[in-house]
């Protein structure tokens, strides 16, 4: 008998009944903890959890997930259900280090969703961070760090956010002791490039609107952000690296590079393209290798460029080391430090004669005949090799096994140059192109096996890789002629483009602009002369 109806989510209830409750529990704690949930019925049809709206606003950017045409919700370890949907079969993602959990809700119970934590990263002071996203509440992305076992979230207010009364110059009053909030700053231009500038004490001017002349440049904006103790990552590299990079990398004023953000790594620049010489052989990787191999130190970060509510907070993110208290001021001088790898799933262990990335090994040859290089990797999401690297070049590889994809290497490998060392894993797009996949397609509606779980602005594979150890043999710098004057090569692009193409308020303005390019050159031309030496 059908008794008075009460109304919640805008779905009828039977009075004598009420809703079926349901928890998502901490193995190890038994606590209840937020995570993100998608709930289908034996039809394929999906149901949400009571309170939710059953459909998502086009172009939403705050609330549920859609990724790649696949409903998620947000709960905070315990939600509802109308009991005639029952069974519903469930999948449960936590991020990278929590088991993903599968099974069927029924109305009879069991009521408690256990999820196992199978990895201890943030334990040994690997602090999980997300360098880039907008459109989102501090309060709304409390809960979507918590659901997405993210420790660092990175807000970033620009010219074309309404966000600015949300800057503090510190810490959201909405962070936790294990969950921090920043609100910073992004700084564009359309063609000189984009800037994550973090910890910010003030931000810098102008933040609105765009700046589109071309004059002054971003090394302006580089050393105010310095001043105030900020960092400064450059925005989504492998898509977009812009026509300023090379010269704020010469003149030292960037402090790490967002290689995991907006694109594969191993696709091609979308942006100013005229600029890069060699397009077709030159991916984003293939430009952080070329920076490194002159000599540049730049850290690995990773950011989603979150906006839309297709895109999961840390579903591209940076772990750092951070040593003693985590706080924002500590994370950051892990990210300075260069302690960091950078993932969509994969986590890594990485070390170069026992010392972790970000260090420098000063090695006598008389003493120092090889290398002792440990990698390992372990992902939930399949890769398929797991590869030590030295100035870029693959130098062992091993291949995954096992429930969690495990792969390891141990490798002496000799010391004939001053040179960095870094791992990587990885999964071959190719089997994806193969089918179809666009990568280079916004918001696709079919991708990838790990775009089915976490959502990216792009189509992505499983993919990780730390930041470098530097090894200088007898003292020399690592130095490489070719990658050298590639970037003088780039430069003289782009300095053809100042003089044709950009725009600027006065002469005087691009005369200014020029010289400063001409500097920028001239480092490269010099560590060109000394890698062919």
């Amino acid at each position: 008998m059908l008794h008075r109806r009460s109304f919640l989510g805008g779905l009828p209830l039977l009075a004598a009944g009420g809703p079926a409750t349901f928890r998502i529990l901490d193995k190890a704690t038994g606590r209840e903890t937020a995570a993100r949930i998608r709930l289908v019925d034996a039809q394929g049809a999906e149901a949400v959890p009571l309170g939710h709206a059953e459909s998502l606003e086009e172009g939403a950017r705050e609330g549920d997930v859609r990724i790649q045409s696949r409903r998620f919700a947000y709960v905070d370890g315990r939600f509802t259900l109308d009991p005639r949907r029952l069974p519903l079969k469930y999948q449960v993602v936590k991020g990278y280090e929590y088991l993903m959990a599968e099974g069927e809700l029924r109305a009879q119970g069991p009521f408690d969703i256990p999820l196992t934590r199978w990895s201890e990263l943030s334990r040994k002071g690997w602090q999980s961070g997300d360098i880039h996203i907008h459109h989102i509440a501090p309060k709304t992305c409390r809960l979507e760090m918590e659901a997405e076992d993210l420790n660092v979230a990175n807000i970033l207010t620009s010219d074309f956010t309404l966000d600015q009364d949300r800057f503090e110059g510190q810490a959201s009053a909405h962070s936790g002791s294990r969950r921090l909030i920043y609100v910073t700053q992004e700084f564009r231009n359309d063609q000189l490039g984009h800037l994550c500038l973090l910890n910010l004490k003030r931000l810098i001017e102008p933040v609105k609107p765009m700046r589109h002349e071309h004059y002054p440049l971003l090394l302006d904006v580089c050393d105010q952000t310095r001043r105030q103790g900020g960092y400064v990552s450059w925005a989504h590299f492998p898509s977009w690296p812009g026509a300023e990079g090379p010269l704020d990398v010469a003149l030292e004023k960037v402090d790490g590079l967002e290689i995991l953000s907006q694109l594969d790594p191993r696709e091609f620049p979308i942006y100013m393209r005229n600029l890069v010489p060699e397009l077709a052989a030159n991916n984003g990787l293939r430009l952080w290798y070329r920076y490194l191999n002159c000599g540049f130190r730049l850290t690995a970060t990773a950011g989603t460029d979150k906006m839309t509510t297709f895109v999961t907070a840390g579903a591209n993110r940076v772990f750092a080391r951070v040593d003693g208290e985590f706080t924002c001021q500590a994370w950051i001088d892990a990210l300075r430090a260069g302690r960091t790898f950078v993932t969509n799933s994969p986590l890594l262990k990485f070390t170069v004669n026992g010392r972790e990335a970000g260090t420098t090994l000063s090695l006598d040859s008389k003493k120092h005949k090889a290398l002792e290089i440990h990698a390992r990797a372990e992902s939930q999401l399949p890769y398929d090799r797991l590869e030590i690297l030295v100035n870029g070049e693959t130098v062992a590889e091993a291949a995954p096994g096992g429930s969690r994809h495990r792969a390891e290497i141990r490798l002496t490998h000799p010391l004939r140059s001053s040179c960095w060392v870094a791992a990587r894993a990885s999964e071959d797009p190719r089997r994806y192109k193969s089918r179809g996949v666009d990568f280079t397609k916004v918001h696709s509606a079919s991708g990838t096996s790990l775009s089915d779980c976490y959502g990216t602005r792009r189509p992505e594979v499983a993919f990780a890789h730390s930041s470098p150890v530097y090894v200088l043999r007898d003292g020399r710098p690592i130095r490489s002629w070719d990658d050298a004057d590639y970037y003088v090569r780039y430069l003289d692009n782009t300095i053809r483009w100042l003089e044709t193409q950009a725009k600027f308020a006065r002469p005087a303005d691009r005369e200014a602009s020029i010289e400063a390019f001409r500097r920028g050159r001239a480092v490269f031309l010099q560590r060109a002369q000394e890698g062919g030496l």
